[in-house]
């Protein structure tokens, strides 16, 4: 009986939907739901913490495993498109990522899955240097201008060291301004 009252008012419906007094109206619309996105990644990085549906896995140099869903990875990271897609690892549940601390290998993940992370004075370094490994560009971008809003008379020679050695041209190049306004001053230290 539902069913048929289901299937009279579906017929109802199309009857009104297609009456000429409805024209100008009945345009397709297009609808944007903008916090899809982000529900996703919400549920996929619930997943990932309950340990469910993930499908590979990264071991740490000290023994720590860090869980995650491939396609997600794929999806966030060059380098881990080309490891999937290319090499031995594409075959495997469990990836040895020795070069990388397993801190920063957890920041990195949670944030390939929320897109939030925290920088420190402690960490930037080596958070910068891992994700230009993992090709997680922002990261490197934004631990880059952190470690320029840190420049002072004492670090701008290390500062700078570190971002020639890690292709930083911004960050270089805002060192190498501050090395020659404030000579003296660096000299001095």
């Amino acid at each position: 009986m539902d069913t048929i009252q289901a299937s009279s008012g579906e017929s109802n419906l199309r009857e009104v939907l297609r009456s000429n007094e409805c024209e100008p109206q009945c345009e397709p619309t297009q609808f944007r739901n903008y916090s899809h996105s982000e529900i996703i990644l919400e549920n996929l990085q619930s997943l990932r913490k309950n340990e469910v549906l993930c499908d590979t896995g990264f071991e740490t140099k000290d023994g720590t495993l860090v869980l995650g869903h491939k396609n997600v990875l794929i999806a966030a990271s060059p380098y881990f498109r080309a490891m999937f897609d290319n090499f031995d690892e594409s075959n495997k549940d469990l990836v040895n990522i020795r070069e990388l601390d397993s801190m920063v290998l957890k920041i990195l993940v949670d944030y390939i899955y929320t897109g939030e992370f925290i920088v420190t004075k402690e960490n930037a370094q080596v958070l910068l240097s891992s994700a230009n490994i993992l090709q997680l560009d922002f990261v490197s971008a934004a631990c880059a201008e952190f470690l320029q809003k840190q420049l002072d008379a004492s670090n701008c020679l290390g500062i700078r060291a570190f971002a020639d050695l890690h292709n930083c041209t911004d960050l270089l190049s805002s060192s190498e301004t501050f090395i020659k306004k404030q000579f003296l001053e660096v000299v001095k230290n």
